[in-house]
Protein backbone atom coordinates (compact mmCIF):
# COMPACT_ATOMS: atom_id res chain seq x y z
CA UNK A 1 0.00 0.00 0.00
CA UNK A 2 2.97 2.38 0.57
CA UNK A 3 3.65 2.19 -2.90
CA UNK A 4 0.25 2.94 -3.99
CA UNK A 5 0.08 6.06 -1.94
CA UNK A 6 3.50 6.99 -3.67
CA UNK A 7 2.54 6.79 -6.45
CA UNK A 8 -0.22 9.12 -5.75
CA UNK A 9 1.52 11.65 -4.34
CA UNK A 10 3.72 11.24 -7.83
CA UNK A 11 0.65 12.02 -9.66
CA UNK A 12 -1.35 14.54 -7.50
CA UNK A 13 2.56 16.76 -7.98
CA UNK A 14 3.10 16.15 -11.72
CA UNK A 15 0.78 18.58 -12.78
CA UNK A 16 2.75 19.33 -15.86
CA UNK A 17 5.78 17.40 -17.61
CA UNK A 18 7.94 20.04 -15.98
CA UNK A 19 7.11 19.26 -12.27
CA UNK A 20 6.95 15.57 -13.05
CA UNK A 21 10.72 15.61 -14.38
CA UNK A 22 11.33 17.88 -11.72
CA UNK A 23 10.24 15.32 -9.31
CA UNK A 24 12.33 12.49 -11.04
CA UNK A 25 15.64 15.01 -10.56
CA UNK A 26 14.78 15.28 -7.20
CA UNK A 27 13.82 11.29 -6.28
CA UNK A 28 17.38 10.04 -8.23
CA UNK A 29 18.98 12.78 -6.57
CA UNK A 30 18.53 11.30 -3.41
CA UNK A 31 19.33 8.26 -4.74
CA UNK A 32 22.82 9.27 -5.77
CA UNK A 33 22.10 9.75 -8.97
CA UNK A 34 24.34 11.87 -10.87
CA UNK A 35 22.99 14.66 -12.96
CA UNK A 36 25.05 15.22 -16.54
CA UNK A 37 24.61 18.02 -18.90
CA UNK A 38 24.81 17.56 -22.33
CA UNK A 39 26.37 21.11 -23.12
CA UNK A 40 29.72 18.75 -21.33
CA UNK A 41 31.83 16.06 -21.92
CA UNK A 42 30.68 13.00 -20.12
CA UNK A 43 33.06 11.26 -17.62
CA UNK A 44 31.19 7.56 -16.78
CA UNK A 45 32.52 4.98 -13.89
CA UNK A 46 31.31 1.81 -13.92
CA UNK A 47 28.91 0.89 -11.14
CA UNK A 48 27.39 4.24 -11.40
CA UNK A 49 24.13 5.95 -11.87
CA UNK A 50 23.70 9.12 -13.72
CA UNK A 51 20.15 11.09 -15.42
CA UNK A 52 20.36 13.73 -18.13
CA UNK A 53 17.49 16.55 -18.69
CA UNK A 54 16.46 18.09 -22.24
CA UNK A 55 14.32 21.23 -21.58
CA UNK A 56 13.10 20.77 -18.37
CA UNK A 57 10.33 17.97 -19.67
CA UNK A 58 12.03 15.08 -20.55
CA UNK A 59 14.85 12.88 -18.80
CA UNK A 60 17.09 9.45 -19.16
CA UNK A 61 17.83 7.84 -16.50
CA UNK A 62 20.86 5.05 -17.01
CA UNK A 63 22.88 2.59 -14.18
CA UNK A 64 26.09 1.55 -15.40
CA UNK A 65 27.08 -2.14 -14.06
CA UNK A 66 29.61 -2.78 -12.23
CA UNK A 67 31.69 -5.40 -14.33
CA UNK A 68 34.50 -4.31 -16.46
CA UNK A 69 33.64 -2.18 -19.44
CA UNK A 70 34.66 -4.95 -22.02
CA UNK A 71 31.94 -7.01 -20.47
CA UNK A 72 28.93 -4.46 -21.13
CA UNK A 73 26.39 -6.08 -23.83
CA UNK A 74 24.28 -3.45 -24.54
CA UNK A 75 20.87 -1.34 -23.31
CA UNK A 76 18.16 -2.72 -21.49
CA UNK A 77 15.68 0.70 -22.24
CA UNK A 78 12.31 1.60 -20.80
CA UNK A 79 10.64 3.98 -22.33
CA UNK A 80 7.24 6.31 -21.69
CA UNK A 81 5.69 9.70 -21.88
CA UNK A 82 5.75 12.57 -19.08
CA UNK A 83 3.19 14.99 -20.71
CA UNK A 84 -0.76 14.43 -20.08
CA UNK A 85 -3.69 15.75 -22.26
CA UNK A 86 -4.39 19.46 -20.96
CA UNK A 87 -5.54 22.82 -22.32
CA UNK A 88 -2.80 24.85 -23.43
CA UNK A 89 -2.78 28.45 -22.38
CA UNK A 90 -2.59 31.07 -25.39
CA UNK A 91 -0.44 33.93 -25.09
CA UNK A 92 -2.21 37.17 -23.41
CA UNK A 93 -4.91 34.62 -22.58
CA UNK A 94 -7.72 36.79 -20.82
CA UNK A 95 -10.96 37.08 -23.00
CA UNK A 96 -14.12 39.35 -21.48
CA UNK A 97 -17.37 36.67 -21.76
CA UNK A 98 -20.38 38.64 -22.26
CA UNK A 99 -19.07 41.42 -19.97
CA UNK A 100 -19.60 39.24 -16.88
CA UNK A 101 -16.39 37.27 -17.09
CA UNK A 102 -12.95 36.71 -17.63
CA UNK A 103 -12.03 33.70 -19.20
CA UNK A 104 -9.01 31.80 -20.45
CA UNK A 105 -8.17 31.78 -24.23
CA UNK A 106 -6.91 27.61 -24.42
CA UNK A 107 -6.49 24.83 -26.98
CA UNK A 108 -6.24 21.76 -27.21
CA UNK A 109 -3.18 19.72 -25.95
CA UNK A 110 -3.07 15.83 -26.44
CA UNK A 111 -5.98 13.35 -26.61
CA UNK A 112 -8.47 14.17 -24.09
CA UNK A 113 -11.99 13.34 -22.99
CA UNK A 114 -13.62 16.99 -23.07
CA UNK A 115 -16.83 15.83 -20.94
CA UNK A 116 -14.62 15.16 -17.93
CA UNK A 117 -13.34 18.41 -17.64
CA UNK A 118 -16.22 20.59 -16.56
CA UNK A 119 -17.61 21.15 -13.33
CA UNK A 120 -14.24 20.32 -11.46
CA UNK A 121 -11.77 22.44 -9.72
CA UNK A 122 -9.38 23.54 -11.78
CA UNK A 123 -5.60 25.10 -11.70
CA UNK A 124 -2.84 26.87 -13.53
CA UNK A 125 0.67 25.40 -13.20
CA UNK A 126 3.67 25.07 -15.81
CA UNK A 127 7.11 27.06 -16.07
CA UNK A 128 7.77 30.98 -16.62
CA UNK A 129 11.09 32.15 -17.50
CA UNK A 130 12.92 35.81 -15.97
CA UNK A 131 15.90 37.73 -15.53
CA UNK A 132 17.96 37.74 -13.24
CA UNK A 133 21.14 39.26 -13.18
CA UNK A 134 21.76 39.05 -16.78
CA UNK A 135 20.45 35.36 -17.33
CA UNK A 136 17.18 33.73 -18.25
CA UNK A 137 16.25 31.38 -15.28
CA UNK A 138 13.30 29.13 -15.51
CA UNK A 139 10.66 28.61 -12.60
CA UNK A 140 7.91 25.79 -11.88
CA UNK A 141 4.92 27.43 -10.55
CA UNK A 142 1.38 26.44 -9.54
CA UNK A 143 -1.89 28.65 -8.74
CA UNK A 144 -4.12 27.85 -6.20
CA UNK A 145 -6.03 24.57 -7.08
CA UNK A 146 -9.59 26.03 -7.43
CA UNK A 147 -8.64 28.86 -10.09
CA UNK A 148 -10.79 28.39 -12.64
CA UNK A 149 -13.52 25.76 -13.95
CA UNK A 150 -15.33 24.95 -16.82
CA UNK A 151 -19.11 25.20 -16.41
CA UNK A 152 -21.52 22.72 -17.57
CA UNK A 153 -24.74 24.11 -19.26
CA UNK A 154 -27.74 23.53 -17.06
CA UNK A 155 -29.98 20.88 -18.28
CA UNK A 156 -33.49 23.02 -18.69
CA UNK A 157 -30.97 25.00 -21.39
CA UNK A 158 -29.78 21.92 -23.62
CA UNK A 159 -33.06 19.62 -23.07
CA UNK A 160 -30.39 17.23 -25.54
CA UNK A 161 -27.57 16.88 -23.26
CA UNK A 162 -28.08 13.03 -22.43
CA UNK A 163 -28.76 12.54 -25.77
CA UNK A 164 -24.61 13.32 -26.83
CA UNK A 165 -23.15 16.36 -27.27
CA UNK A 166 -20.78 17.14 -29.70
CA UNK A 167 -18.45 19.98 -27.46
CA UNK A 168 -16.56 22.81 -29.34
CA UNK A 169 -12.96 23.78 -27.15
CA UNK A 170 -13.10 27.09 -28.36
CA UNK A 171 -16.93 27.90 -27.38
CA UNK A 172 -18.08 25.76 -24.75
CA UNK A 173 -14.50 24.36 -23.27
CA UNK A 174 -13.43 28.37 -21.66
CA UNK A 175 -11.94 27.98 -18.51
CA UNK A 176 -13.83 30.67 -16.14
CA UNK A 177 -11.58 32.33 -14.36
CA UNK A 178 -13.01 35.30 -12.55
CA UNK A 179 -16.16 37.75 -12.52
CA UNK A 180 -15.54 41.31 -13.52
CA UNK A 181 -15.56 43.92 -11.31
CA UNK A 182 -17.13 47.16 -12.34
CA UNK A 183 -14.57 49.67 -12.56
CA UNK A 184 -11.49 48.04 -11.67
CA UNK A 185 -9.07 46.23 -14.39
CA UNK A 186 -9.18 42.23 -13.70
CA UNK A 187 -5.85 40.44 -12.55
CA UNK A 188 -4.20 39.02 -15.05
CA UNK A 189 -2.91 35.68 -15.25
CA UNK A 190 0.86 37.48 -15.62
CA UNK A 191 0.33 39.10 -12.75
CA UNK A 192 -0.39 36.05 -10.72
CA UNK A 193 2.11 34.24 -11.78
CA UNK A 194 4.60 37.29 -10.79
CA UNK A 195 2.75 37.04 -6.84
CA UNK A 196 3.30 33.33 -6.85
CA UNK A 197 7.00 33.54 -8.06
CA UNK A 198 7.76 36.44 -6.03
CA UNK A 199 6.49 34.12 -2.86
CA UNK A 200 7.93 32.01 -3.98
CA UNK A 201 11.57 32.69 -4.77
CA UNK A 202 11.27 36.22 -1.76
CA UNK A 203 12.32 38.02 -4.90
CA UNK A 204 10.01 40.99 -6.03
CA UNK A 205 8.46 39.81 -9.52
CA UNK A 206 5.90 41.99 -11.30
CA UNK A 207 4.00 41.13 -14.51
CA UNK A 208 6.63 42.59 -17.01
CA UNK A 209 9.30 40.44 -15.70
CA UNK A 210 7.79 37.46 -17.57
CA UNK A 211 9.62 37.00 -20.28
CA UNK A 212 7.80 33.72 -21.29
CA UNK A 213 5.67 30.87 -19.74
CA UNK A 214 4.58 27.96 -20.78
CA UNK A 215 1.38 27.20 -18.99
CA UNK A 216 -1.65 25.01 -18.63
CA UNK A 217 -5.04 24.56 -17.39
CA UNK A 218 -4.60 21.07 -15.54
CA UNK A 219 -7.06 19.23 -13.15
CA UNK A 220 -5.99 19.79 -9.68
CA UNK A 221 -8.18 16.84 -8.07
CA UNK A 222 -6.12 14.52 -5.86
CA UNK A 223 -5.83 10.73 -6.18
CA UNK A 224 -8.06 8.82 -4.39
CA UNK A 225 -8.95 5.21 -3.90
CA UNK A 226 -11.98 3.60 -4.84
CA UNK A 227 -13.74 0.64 -4.56
CA UNK A 228 -15.26 -1.72 -1.00
CA UNK A 229 -11.67 -3.06 -1.20
CA UNK A 230 -9.91 0.08 -2.02
CA UNK A 231 -8.49 -1.53 -5.34
CA UNK A 232 -9.19 0.87 -7.79
CA UNK A 233 -6.97 4.41 -8.10
CA UNK A 234 -8.97 7.28 -9.24
CA UNK A 235 -6.70 9.51 -10.59
CA UNK A 236 -5.75 12.24 -13.41
CA UNK A 237 -2.80 11.88 -15.38
CA UNK A 238 -2.68 8.49 -15.16
CA UNK A 239 -1.61 7.95 -18.86
CA UNK A 240 1.21 7.82 -18.96
CA UNK A 241 2.56 8.84 -15.18
CA UNK A 242 1.51 5.74 -13.43
CA UNK A 243 4.45 3.95 -15.95
CA UNK A 244 6.68 6.35 -15.33
CA UNK A 245 6.49 6.11 -11.80
CA UNK A 246 7.03 2.43 -12.05
CA UNK A 247 10.24 3.08 -14.44
CA UNK A 248 11.50 5.41 -11.57
CA UNK A 249 10.80 2.85 -9.34
CA UNK A 250 12.56 -0.27 -11.25
CA UNK A 251 15.57 2.09 -12.17
CA UNK A 252 16.10 2.67 -8.24
CA UNK A 253 15.63 -0.38 -6.94
CA UNK A 254 17.16 -2.65 -9.63
CA UNK A 255 20.74 -3.70 -10.84
CA UNK A 256 22.33 -5.19 -13.86
CA UNK A 257 25.13 -7.38 -14.28
CA UNK A 258 26.34 -7.22 -18.07
CA UNK A 259 23.68 -4.70 -19.35
CA UNK A 260 23.34 -0.43 -18.91
CA UNK A 261 19.98 -0.09 -17.63
CA UNK A 262 18.06 3.04 -19.10
CA UNK A 263 15.01 4.94 -18.55
CA UNK A 264 13.82 7.38 -20.92
CA UNK A 265 10.85 9.39 -20.83
CA UNK A 266 10.30 12.33 -23.23
CA UNK A 267 7.91 15.00 -23.55
CA UNK A 268 5.42 15.88 -26.25
CA UNK A 269 4.20 12.23 -26.87
CA UNK A 270 -0.04 13.51 -26.52
CA UNK A 271 1.16 15.46 -29.89
CA UNK A 272 3.27 13.68 -32.04
CA UNK A 273 6.65 13.72 -30.49
CA UNK A 274 8.11 15.66 -32.70
CA UNK A 275 9.87 18.09 -30.46
CA UNK A 276 13.14 18.40 -29.49
CA UNK A 277 12.66 16.72 -25.81
CA UNK A 278 10.37 14.21 -27.79
CA UNK A 279 10.78 10.52 -28.57
CA UNK A 280 11.35 11.29 -32.31
CA UNK A 281 14.80 13.45 -31.67
CA UNK A 282 17.85 12.40 -31.53
CA UNK A 283 17.54 12.79 -27.72
CA UNK A 284 17.94 9.39 -27.15
CA UNK A 285 20.68 8.52 -29.61
CA UNK A 286 23.05 11.27 -28.80
CA UNK A 287 22.37 9.89 -24.86
CA UNK A 288 23.65 6.18 -25.54
CA UNK A 289 26.26 7.45 -27.91
CA UNK A 290 27.56 9.86 -25.08
CA UNK A 291 27.33 7.32 -22.46
CA UNK A 292 29.48 4.52 -24.49
CA UNK A 293 31.99 7.82 -25.23
CA UNK A 294 31.93 8.46 -21.41
CA UNK A 295 32.87 4.63 -20.60
CA UNK A 296 35.60 4.78 -23.67
CA UNK A 297 34.18 2.32 -25.42
CA UNK A 298 33.48 3.08 -28.44
CA UNK A 299 32.22 6.08 -30.51
CA UNK A 300 29.03 4.54 -32.21
CA UNK A 301 26.38 3.01 -30.48
CA UNK A 302 27.46 -0.34 -28.88
CA UNK A 303 29.41 -1.17 -31.97
CA UNK A 304 31.06 -3.13 -30.39
CA UNK A 305 28.03 -5.62 -29.69
CA UNK A 306 27.10 -5.36 -32.78
CA UNK A 307 30.81 -6.10 -34.28
CA UNK A 308 31.33 -9.32 -32.25
CA UNK A 309 27.74 -10.68 -32.02
CA UNK A 310 24.91 -9.29 -34.48
CA UNK A 311 26.70 -8.93 -37.91
CA UNK A 312 30.05 -11.40 -37.90
CA UNK A 313 28.40 -14.14 -35.90
CA UNK A 314 24.72 -14.05 -36.67
CA UNK A 315 22.53 -14.96 -39.11
CA UNK A 316 20.61 -12.55 -41.51
CA UNK A 317 17.19 -13.24 -42.74
CA UNK A 318 15.12 -11.42 -44.85
CA UNK A 319 11.70 -12.11 -44.56
CA UNK A 320 9.50 -11.30 -47.51
CA UNK A 321 5.78 -12.15 -49.25
CA UNK A 322 6.00 -10.59 -52.82
CA UNK A 323 8.48 -12.44 -55.32
CA UNK A 324 9.02 -9.34 -57.38
CA UNK A 325 10.53 -7.66 -54.62
CA UNK A 326 12.81 -10.39 -53.58
CA UNK A 327 13.75 -10.87 -57.40
CA UNK A 328 14.49 -7.27 -57.52
CA UNK A 329 16.78 -7.23 -53.90
CA UNK A 330 18.59 -10.50 -54.76
CA UNK A 331 19.97 -9.18 -58.07
CA UNK A 332 20.50 -5.06 -56.60
CA UNK A 333 22.51 -6.72 -53.31
CA UNK A 334 25.05 -9.38 -52.02
CA UNK A 335 24.86 -12.37 -50.04
CA UNK A 336 27.09 -13.81 -47.14
CA UNK A 337 26.89 -17.62 -46.37
CA UNK A 338 24.90 -16.82 -42.87
CA UNK A 339 22.53 -14.27 -45.52
CA UNK A 340 19.17 -15.72 -47.55
CA UNK A 341 15.43 -14.24 -47.94
CA UNK A 342 12.79 -16.65 -46.62
CA UNK A 343 9.57 -16.16 -48.93
CA UNK A 344 6.11 -16.76 -46.99
CA UNK A 345 2.65 -16.40 -47.09
CA UNK A 346 1.16 -12.99 -46.21
CA UNK A 347 -2.21 -13.33 -44.63
CA UNK A 348 -4.50 -10.43 -43.68
CA UNK A 349 -5.80 -10.87 -40.19
CA UNK A 350 -8.92 -9.20 -37.78
CA UNK A 351 -8.68 -8.12 -34.62
CA UNK A 352 -12.45 -6.88 -34.16
CA UNK A 353 -11.16 -2.96 -35.28
CA UNK A 354 -8.19 -2.84 -37.50
CA UNK A 355 -6.92 -5.32 -40.16
CA UNK A 356 -3.86 -6.28 -39.75
CA UNK A 357 -1.18 -8.65 -41.80
CA UNK A 358 1.30 -11.72 -40.54
CA UNK A 359 3.00 -13.65 -42.19
CA UNK A 360 1.25 -17.43 -41.82
CA UNK A 361 4.17 -19.94 -41.11
CA UNK A 362 6.75 -17.19 -39.51
CA UNK A 363 6.85 -18.80 -35.87
CA UNK A 364 7.41 -22.30 -37.15
CA UNK A 365 9.66 -21.15 -39.90
CA UNK A 366 11.82 -19.39 -37.03
CA UNK A 367 11.34 -21.50 -34.02
CA UNK A 368 15.12 -22.60 -32.42
CA UNK A 369 16.91 -20.01 -34.30
CA UNK A 370 17.81 -16.80 -31.89
CA UNK A 371 18.71 -12.56 -33.21
CA UNK A 372 20.71 -10.67 -31.49
CA UNK A 373 19.16 -7.78 -33.66
CA UNK A 374 15.60 -7.86 -35.47
CA UNK A 375 14.43 -4.40 -37.73
CA UNK A 376 10.53 -4.45 -38.17
CA UNK A 377 8.93 -2.69 -41.40
CA UNK A 378 5.65 -3.25 -42.31
CA UNK A 379 5.34 -5.90 -45.99
CA UNK A 380 5.16 -3.54 -49.22
CA UNK A 381 2.10 -2.26 -50.43
CA UNK A 382 -0.20 -3.24 -46.96
CA UNK A 383 -2.38 -0.55 -47.50
CA UNK A 384 -2.72 0.66 -44.25
CA UNK A 385 -3.27 -1.68 -41.67
CA UNK A 386 -0.89 -2.48 -38.71
CA UNK A 387 1.78 -5.19 -38.96
CA UNK A 388 1.56 -7.74 -35.85
CA UNK A 389 3.70 -11.44 -35.92
CA UNK A 390 3.23 -13.57 -32.90
CA UNK A 391 7.34 -14.71 -33.27
CA UNK A 392 7.54 -11.19 -32.08
CA UNK A 393 5.87 -11.35 -28.77
CA UNK A 394 9.46 -12.53 -27.60
CA UNK A 395 12.00 -10.01 -25.94
CA UNK A 396 14.59 -8.84 -28.75
CA UNK A 397 16.79 -5.21 -28.50
CA UNK A 398 14.60 -3.51 -31.44
CA UNK A 399 16.29 -0.37 -33.14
Amino acid sequence: MSTIKELMAFLDNSLTSYHAINQMREEFAAEDFLQLSESRIWEIETGKSYFVIRNDSSMIAFRIPACDKSEIKGFHIYAAHSDSPAFKIKENPEMNQAEVYVGINTEKYGGMILSTWMDRPLTIAGRVCVENNGKICSYLVTLKDNICMIPNLAIHMNRDMNNGVALNPQKDMIPLLMMEEEGEDSKTIKAMLAEELSRQTGQKYDAQDILAADLFVENSEKAVLAGAKEEFIMSARYDDLACVYAGMKAMIETESDAYINVLAVFDNEEVGSLTRQGADSSFLRDTLDNIADGLGISSTLISKYFEKKAFHDGCHLICEHDETWICFYSNKHSFSNYSHIAKQELVMKNNGKNDYYAYKDLKKDLAGQTFSVLSIDAPFGYGGGIRQDEILLNSFLVF
